[in-house]
C-alpha cells in the first residue's frame, strides 16, 4: 500500500459557526444565565429580612376657615360636612348675602348645634363690620 495523504476533513461546524465562535457563543450564553439569574435573586429579594416600619403619631391638623370667603371644598374638609351639605352652605351665603355671626349657620338645612359646635374652632371669627354685635 502506498502512503495516501490523509484525507482533508472539513472542520465541524454548527450552525454554520467553527469552532471557536461556538466557544464564545457559550460562554456568552453562561454569562447571560449567570447575570439573569442575579436579577432574579435581587428582585425576590433572597435572604432579606422584612423590615418593620415605626409610624409617627398624627399630628392634629387644625385649621380655620372664614366662613363668608370659603369655598365649599373648603368646607367640605371639616367635620361631618361632606361635598353636597358645603355646596348648600355656599348657596345659602350667595343667595343670603355674607353670615353676620357663626350662629347664622344654623339657618342652613343639614346644619344643628352639634355640627356647629364639632367645628366651631375651625371658624375664624368674624371682622367687625361683618358682625355688629362686637
Amino acid at each position: 500500500m502506498q502512503n495516501q495523504p490523509p484525507e482533508e476533513t472539513e472542520p465541524q461546524t454548527f450552525l454554520g459557526l467553527s469552532r471557536g465562535d461556538q466557544f464564545f457563543v457559550g460562554v456568552l450564553l453562561i454569562i447571560i444565565l449567570g447575570l439573569s439569574l442575579l436579577h432574579l435573586a435581587r428582585l425576590s429579594r433572597w435572604g432579606t429580612e422584612t423590615l418593620e416600619i415605626e409610624k409617627q403619631t398624627p399630628l392634629p391638623y387644625d385649621y380655620q376657615i372664614d366662613i363668608n370667603q370659603a369655598t365649599w371644598v373648603e368646607f367640605a374638609q371639616l367635620n361631618q360636612i361632606g361635598p353636597v351639605l358645603a355646596r348648600r352652605i355656599v348657596d345659602y351665603r350667595e343667595a343670603h348675602g355674607p353670615f353676620r355671626s357663626l350662629d347664622d349657620l344654623l339657618y342652613v338645612k343639614g346644619i344643628g348645634p352639634k355640627k356647629l359646635e364639632a367645628n366651631r374652632n375651625h371658624f375664624l371669627p368674624l371682622p367687625p363690620e361683618v358682625n355688629p354685635g362686637n
